[in-house]
């Protein structure tokens, strides 16, 4: 087979549909930007990611929080306590549609975005009406559990021409944007790639619980979809509310393979369930392997999400494997690493221009007679990158959506390319329930 370098390939899977993942961000430019520099925020989920998001853009000047909602009232509570921190007041909403009916009517002091941490199973209903009423779109992950419903979200933001960003953080992480656009397309490294690995361990961990005078009554829990606080509490737990943890984990992930490989999987192979723990119903470990047929050839993937004593040390990392070497590359930098085969070909370019940084050898001790004998493969090489993220993992992607709202930039995951990395998640829950392998097809990538 005739090898393809690295550039070729790039070029080539965007002449083909598999290259809408690379185009599709330069596409999604900004429309409508904020009424003055300072942007209008609501968020709707108050929870441990809306704490995040909160504290998050409160590191980001030119942004201001003016309501919350979330259907609890402890929680609702935490959050104007929380802004009034900043300096912030807002109004504290249990119904997303109350907020955006007064709201959306202020004036200069109206909303222009809103951020949605809640369950899977009303994000799009929720993006469907802010979008509708007006408001770009920052929702986190995943989109939505189901294909037609993200779909919905897509169409919803182009036909109302505003803005969605799906929280896939990755995407806008210096680091991240780094490898795609320094080694993997220029410096080409590590030339063919011929298979990737993705891990994520998830440690052992109880069941959420709340302060038992805060509990809300059944009947308000059951108007909003939840039969107790149990559920409410740990819905990434229960299949009504989404396909579990270890599906969202695995789509942060499939999201970098998709965006570094330019390409989209035909076929999965997967195992799973829930082995762990015995009172839940989403899978506590998932392990898929995904072909992709590019125009370097077919590359496997083998991506997994565990409960696990995470005993290495290493709790997530996306991996790729190439003809001259690996490339290890994780949200925490200390696990992030590129090593050199031992019959590749010389990478000093890359060290004199300080793509990558050679690390320091600890001394090796000289076998005695007392020792086993360990056969290796030879002398691998471990670069390290240039330090590149000093920020929150978070902030660079809502920069990037504050950004946009300003059409001072393109978002880096529009809902159309999240959409394409949670397919095959949810392709791999069908595979483990129907003891096959299952094949992709491009109609089941369209919008």
């Amino acid at each position: 087979m005739t090898t393809i370098r690295r550039r070729e390939f790039l070029g080539a899977t965007a002449a083909t549909g598999a290259g809408l993942l690379l185009g599709t961000a330069a596409r999604a430019k900004a429309g409508a930007t904020a009424p003055s520099n300072e942007i209008n925020l609501a968020v709707i989920g108050v929870g441990s990611q809306g704490r995040n998001l909160i504290d998050t853009a409160m590191l980001i000047p030119g942004v201001r929080f003016r309501a919350i909602c979330d259907i609890w009232p402890y929680r609702q509570r935490y959050g104007v306590n929380r802004l009034k921190k900043y300096n912030h007041t807002v109004k504290a909403y249990a119904d997303y549609r109350e907020m955006l009916d007064k709201e959306i009517e202020r004036g200069e002091k109206g909303l222009d975005a809103v951020l949605i941490a809640t369950p899977d199973f009303v994000h799009a209903e929720q993006t469907n009406a802010c979008l509708a009423a007006g408001l770009h779109v920052y929702c986190e992950s995943m989109t939505a559990p189901s294909p037609e419903a993200a779909r919905s979200m897509v169409r919803t933001a182009k036909q109302t021409a505003k803005l969605l960003q799906i929280g896939y953080q990755r995407r806008s992480n210096p680091c991240y944007r780094y490898v795609a656009d320094k080694l993997l397309a220029e410096a080409e490294l590590p030339e063919q790639i011929t298979q990737v690995q993705t891990r994520w361990v998830m440690g052992v961990n109880e069941m959420s619980g709340w302060p038992r005078k805060y509990a809300m009554a059944d009947g308000l829990l059951k108007k909003y979809g939840y039969g107790d606080m149990q559920k409410f509490r740990n819905w990434r737990w229960f299949w009504k509310f989404g396909p579990g943890l270890a599906a969202g984990l695995m789509m942060h992930q499939l999201d970098v393979v998709n965006w570094f490989l330019g390409a989209l999987p035909n076929s999965i192979l997967a195992a799973g369930g829930l082995d762990y723990y015995e009172s839940r119903e989403t899978f506590d470990n998932l392990t898929a392997i995904y072909r992709y047929k590019t125009a370097s050839g077919t590359i496997r993937v083998c991506a997994q999400v565990l409960t696990d004593t995470r005993a290495d040390g290493i709790g997530h990392f996306e991996q790729f494997c190439g003809t001259e070497g690996t490339i290890r590359v994780s949200e925490n930098p200390k696990w992030t690493a590129v090593f050199q085969d031992p019959n590749a070909v010389e990478w000093d370019e890359w060290v004199r221009k300080d793509y990558l940084l050679k690390t320091k050898k600890e001394p090796v001790k000289p076998p005695t007679s007392g020792d086993q004998v360990v056969h290796e493969t030879g002398k691998v090489e471990t670069y390290a990158l240039p330090p590149l993220l000093t920020k929150p993992p978070l902030q660079p992607h809502l920069e990037n959506f504050f950004d946009a709202i300003r059409g001072k930039a393109d978002l880096h995951c529009p809902a159309e390319l999240a959409f394409r990395s949670e397919v095959p998640v949810l392709e791999a829950i069908k595979a483990v329930r129907a003891r096959r392998a299952l094949d992709l097809s491009p109609e089941d990538f369209s919008l």
